[in-house]
């Protein structure tokens, strides 16, 4: 990644050159910037094709420029004098270093395993700096942080003031004739404000691109301009907040401050011809009842709107010659990538009697509903390993997350405990997670999951597509 700072606000630029200030590659193009610190994050390998040598990266704002050397070798580094300033002056850009990153050792085995994830926030593609409180861009996606997420799930929101099935075009620049790089949805998608100047807003928030809609820019994290007086500020639910977390597929409910309840969750599953299958994620308001509906032969039943074609469903079923319901298709699929956009939910009741039809008895239009993008880097910390989890002896398939779960027979209960580290163990290896109270996954599946989050961000479609196609 690259850091710079500027003054206040203007115009800025980034490109690379040879040492005779010949131009080599343009980094960042031209754009009206905030004043402060930014982040530009590359992708890994951004710099690879370049020749060894040295190179200088040149920050260009408002007529100033700031300048820091790169070498380029078998491994490329900034090099020691990458300052063009030690302290930022009242009126000059500044290349800075970007913050270290710890290295784990090699051998240090449970220590790394559990220690805490990186604050990783939605914002993370950002190219401005904000430190905005309560806020679900500025917030890390910490599900273990209750004060911080509860905040965040209670603080207002601004929306586009117009239908919530109809969507709004954001802009390069502050202006109608500019590129429409992305589209908000109306009423239930929130935005990130970062400027108001001259009747408009530059904001930030992931494109809600669907099949039909008039910018195809699948779940891309943009920033871009919108007129200031289409969008309002409105006050969100006090009791109730969820949270949907791609990395772990699960969705947390929370009330009154604390964690409530964990579910099994399916969110959008792309493919080749339907890269909008992807969930969008962002900040949205529950802002409509639709209740059940059909997609081809599934019903999806008590659907709650949150984002025009998305909405959150019970997982969905088919009919039986005699009507019964048939849930075998998708239920299995439940705590993996799997809808086409929607958000699918666990019908089975949890401990606590929680599930889909708990949430559409309870959760009222204008509870706010939040998705977490899985970005390379996050990672989900395994529970300790005296973290207790129950079975049932007496022939028990399953291991659960509570004694009492509703999924097991009166009998048998309460279920017999034994720690999660115990699972890991030949006694205990043939045991599955019981799919009513949502037990944590185990530790194979868990660094399944972190491993392929070092290398990739698989929710970030617009790094695989280019004018529709695929690279």
């Amino acid at each position: 990644e690259i850091r710079y700072y500027l003054p206040e606000n203007g115009q800025a630029s980034i490109i690379l050159t040879d040492m005779a200030g010949t131009p080599v590659k343009e980094i960042l193009p031209a754009r009206n910037l905030l004043g402060g610190t930014h982040i530009l994050s590359l992708e890994e390998g951004y710099f690879d094709a370049l020749p060894a040598g040295d190179y200088r990266l040149v920050l260009a704002w408002e007529g100033s420029k700031a300048a820091g050397i790169l070498h380029m070798g078998t491994t490329y580094q900034a090099a020691d004098g990458l300052y063009a300033q030690e302290t930022p002056a009242a009126d000059s850009p500044v290349m800075q270093d970007a913050p270290a990153v710890p290295a784990v050792p090699a051998d240090s085995g449970d220590a790394a395993e559990n220690s805490a994830p990186t604050a990783i926030t939605p914002a993370l593609r950002s190219a401005y700096t904000a430190d905005h409180k309560a806020c679900y861009w500025c917030t890390p996606m910490d599900i273990a942080d209750e004060e911080a997420v509860w905040a965040m799930l209670t603080a207002p929101v601004t929306v586009v003031d117009i239908n919530q099935r109809e969507q709004a075009l954001l802009y390069a620049e502050p202006d109608t004739a500019s590129e429409a790089i992305a589209v908000i949805t109306g009423a239930s998608q929130a935005v990130h404000v970062l400027e108001e100047k001259n009747g408009w807003t530059l904001v930030e928030a992931y494109s809600s691109s669907f099949h039909d809609s008039k910018v195809k820019n699948w779940n891309a994290f943009v920033a871009g301009y919108i007129q200031s007086s289409k969008l309002k500020k409105v006050t969100v639910n006090q009791d109730y907040g969820i949270v949907i977390d791609k990395l772990t597929q699960r969705l947390y409910l929370f009330h009154e401050g604390h964690m409530m309840a964990e579910l099994l969750v399916s969110t959008g599953l792309y493919n080749d011809r339907q890269p909008y299958n992807e969930t969008r994620s962002g900040e949205f308001l529950i802002i409509s009842r639709v209740g059940d509906f059909k997609s081809d032969e599934l019903v999806c039943a008590m659907g709650l709107r949150f984002n025009s074609g998305d909405l959150l469903h019970e997982v969905p079923h088919t009919l039986n010659a005699d009507g019964s319901k048939n849930y075998k298709k998708c239920e299995s699929k439940l705590g993996t990538r799997a809808s086409h956009g929607c958000i699918r939910v666990q019908r089975k009741r949890n401990a606590d009697g929680i599930n889909m039809r708990w949430l559409w008895d309870n959760i009222k239009v204008g509870t706010k509903l939040v998705v977490w993008e899985d970005y390379q880097g996050r990672q989900i910390v395994p529970p300790a390993d005296d973290t207790p989890v129950y079975y049932n002896p007496d022939g028990g398939s399953s291991y659960h997350a509570a004694a009492n779960c509703k999924g097991v027979k009166d009998q048998y209960l309460p279920l017999t405990a034994l720690t999660y580290g115990e699972l890991e163990t030949e006694a205990f290896s043939r045991l599955t997670a019981c799919d009513y109270c949502c037990p944590p996954m185990r530790k194979g599946e868990i660094e399944a999951i972190n491993e392929e989050h070092l290398n990739s961000s698989p929710g970030e479609i617009m790094a695989f597509w280019v004018d529709e196609k695929k690279k």
